[in-house]
């Protein structure tokens, strides 16, 4: 799925470090993105991302999984990869 105007978003260091990519776009083709993001995504995004910071990763899950049509096997191998934020 191409993610248009969001694929050359650059992503936080800790993310590109662990999974090798750049922009949002390359983790979107190695997860299996099957939804169009919509205007909300990168709000619902950032408060992902801050939830991560603070160990919580129920948020970013439901993002991959509800929002981005992610398997729960790809979400939850993705977040399981992540070094601590």
């Amino acid at each position: 799925m191409n993610l248009g105007y969001l694929s050359s978003y650059r992503l936080p260091r800790a993310i590109t470090t662990v999974y090798g990519v750049d922009t949002a776009q390359e983790p979107a083709d190695q997860l299996g993105v099957t939804k169009e993001p919509t205007e909300a995504l990168g709000e619902k995004a950032d408060s992902a991302y801050q939830a991560l910071k603070s160990g919580d990763h129920a948020p970013a899950r439901a993002l991959l999984i509800d929002d981005l049509g992610v398997s729960e096997g790809s979400a939850d191998t993705a977040l399981a990869r992540l070094p601590r934020l």
